[in-house]
């Protein structure tokens, strides 16, 4: 048996770090690309574009991918 993924494709999280309510999600990265989702610059813009509401104090950022026993 050992855990296989069943899909090379990763989602990223973003997540109250207070509440562990997940704001919303950024589906079908890779690997190589979600670099790029977690710096300063790239969180703030996409909170400000993607995001309608009151804004979290504080943002958890996760990638995420999900691995199945077989």
């Amino acid at each position: 048996m050992r855990y296989i993924k069943s899909s090379p494709r990763v989602t990223v999280k973003f997540v109250d770090s207070d509440t562990e309510d997940i704001i919303f999600e950024v589906k079908d990265r890779t690997w190589m690309n979600v670099g790029e989702l977690l710096n300063d610059a790239a969180v703030d813009s996409i909170m400000k574009h993607e995001f309608k509401g009151k804004y979290p104090k504080n943002l958890m950022v996760l990638a995420v991918a999900e691995f199945e026993l077989k």
